[in-house]
């Protein structure tokens, strides 16, 4: 049992460190993809509630995978979101959790209670998707 919280420890140890180091590029697009220019971007979030996160704070964009235990809430989400209650401005991937929202998709979303904004049927039980 130990050695099992070891190695979850030092596996988020070497999870944060990786975020961090990634953490400095700026997103220099234009287009539906990147919605706001000049956004930090990390390849991995890991976090109890946005903005209690690694990397911390909320003007953070994702890029891989952000995986949360309570809420996620991300401007641009490209990737794998995965928490009890996601929420983006765009996402392109898959959403993964008991809520999730979103204003623009192109991806898919499985939850209890799946809402995508701009889609022409905007909620739906277990899965949702538009591409």
């Amino acid at each position: 049992m130990k050695i099992r919280s070891l190695v979850i420890c030092a596996a988020l140890a070497v999870a944060s460190i990786v975020a961090s180091g990634a953490e400095a590029r700026l997103v220099q697009a234009d287009g539906p993809n990147y919605p706001q220019a000049d956004r930090l971007v990390t390849p991995l979030s890991c976090c109890l509630a946005t903005p209690v996160a690694l990397p911390w704070g909320d003007s953070w964009d994702v890029c891989g995978l952000q995986a949360g235990i309570l809420y996620n809430d991300v401007s641009h989400m490209t990737g794998l979101q995965i928490g009890l209650f996601n929420v983006t401005d765009f996402c392109c991937g898959v959403q993964f959790g008991l809520v999730n929202v979103t204003r623009r998709m192109s991806g898919v979303q499985l939850g209890l209670l799946n809402v995508i904004q701009d889609s022409d049927i905007a909620c739906l039980p277990i899965v949702n998707a538009y591409f």
